[in-house]
């Protein structure tokens, strides 16, 4: 009997790892075409301020550039007359300096910045890959992540010039590590992964604080006699000297995601395009009730983003249910980490968000590729949804 378990058990891990594997490639291929489709710079990806960003720290030779008075350029390298609206500290662009360099000395067309994000991309869905073969997804669970994904519209992203992909290869890595740290037998490799994967996420502000509390919820709420208190504490410092940066934004600006000149153009340009200066302006209570439908019409205007949103989002739920807290102690926890992490970074988001809105007018703001940093465990916890909705079926 044990020998037959055995060999179930293989057959199932050879299927398993064959539909992760097609999920990467799947991943990638789409990526890739969409890549060969979407014009460079895309502007829906901020692809221009992006690349001006690393521009300008090559052509001024500076480490930290003065934000409220860096230039646009163009896809050739050239000054444009607006002014930059991108508001991060330098990581990503200090990282991305030798492929613009390498670039250039090559009189290569500035469009192949876009490998780099790329290439962090399709280590992101191997490291998506990895995770769900470790917490078995199962077959339907890759479907579900792939199917997640494909909807969320994370292709179009995957290989545009931006900040995006190194948070999202953060937020693989550090839903990986968490797995690997709260599990039985504490493997060695799992705080680093997630220390990695935070300061990765340090690049874009949302993305911090996302798999930054997600993190902590893991390690607080390990299925253990107690919290894993050293873990905490690695965290914590590691956090803290990540947070540096946005820190000195907050003292030379005001705030660590400071509305530049640049930023502020951007805003009323894109309002007086979209006609927003003309919408009724509503108070604090009906602006939340109108928060999901914001959210749901960047993916499409009829109601199917708005309800498969609302079903991904309450899917997580599961991660409570005390069938999945006995059996899947490890997985239930990451969920529960995940939705807890995610509340907290929506009420951030929705309360800047709204600040936006009062001060401008401006309405976009509520983006749903903020969160693809934790589509790991999101993944999870659709993954067990699926499990159980297929053992109802079976009874």
């Amino acid at each position: 009997m044990a020998g037959t378990v055995g060999v179930l058990r293989r057959d199932v891990d050879k299927w398993e790892l064959s539909a992760a594997a097609l999920f990467v490639a799947t991943m990638t291929v789409l990526s890739v075409l969409v890549l060969a489709k979407v014009p460079f710079p895309f502007r829906g990806a901020d692809e221009q301020g992006h690349l001006s960003y690393v521009i300008h720290l090559a052509n001024t030779d500076r480490w930290w550039p003065d934000l409220a008075a860096m230039p646009l350029y163009d896809r050739n390298g050239a000054p444009l007359a607006g002014a930059n609206f991108i508001n991060h500290p330098p990581l990503f662009y200090w990282l991305s300096l030798p492929v613009y360099e390498a670039a250039t000395a090559l009189r290569a067309d500035l469009s192949w910045m876009r490998a780099f994000s790329l290439a962090l991309s399709v280590g992101a869905f191997m490291t998506l890959g990895g995770f769900g073969v470790r917490m078995q997804f199962g077959i339907l669970g890759f479907v579900a992540l792939l199917a997640g994904m494909v909807f969320l519209d994370v292709p179009t992203f995957a290989g545009s010039f931006n900040n995006d992909q190194m948070a999202a290869l953060g937020g693989a890595a550090a839903c990986l590590g968490a797995a690997k740290r709260i599990s039985p037998g504490n493997d060695r490799s799992g705080l680093p992964l997630v220390l990695a994967g935070v300061v990765l996420c340090s690049v874009k502000l949302t993305a911090f604080l996302l798999v930054g509390a997600f993190a902590a919820f893991a390690l607080a709420g390990a299925p253990k006699p107690r919290a894993d208190l050293r873990g905490l504490a690695a965290l914590g410092l590691t956090g803290a000297v990540a947070a540096t940066p946005y820190l000195v934004l907050w003292a030379v600006y005001g705030s660590p995601a400071p509305n530049t000149p640049g930023q502020e153009l951007m805003l009323k340009a894109y309002i007086a395009e979209f006609g927003w200066q003309n919408v009724p302006k509503v108070d604090a209570l009906e602006y939340l009730t109108n928060v999901p439908s914001l959210f749901a019409v960047q993916l499409g205007k009829s109601a199917l983003p708005l309800l498969v949103l609302a079903a991904m989002f309450g899917a997580l739920f599961v991660g409570f249910m005390p069938s999945a807290r006995k059996d899947r102690p490890v997985a239930a926890a990451l969920v529960r980490a995940a939705f807890a992490a995610t509340l907290v970074v929506l009420c951030i988001h929705i309360a800047f968000a709204y600040r936006r809105y009062v001060a401008y007018g401006w309405l976009g703001d509520l983006y749903p590729r903020y969160y693809f940093p934790l589509l790991g465990a999101y993944g999870l916890g659709w993954a067990l949804c699926v499990r159980r909705a297929v053992a109802v079926v079976e009874l």
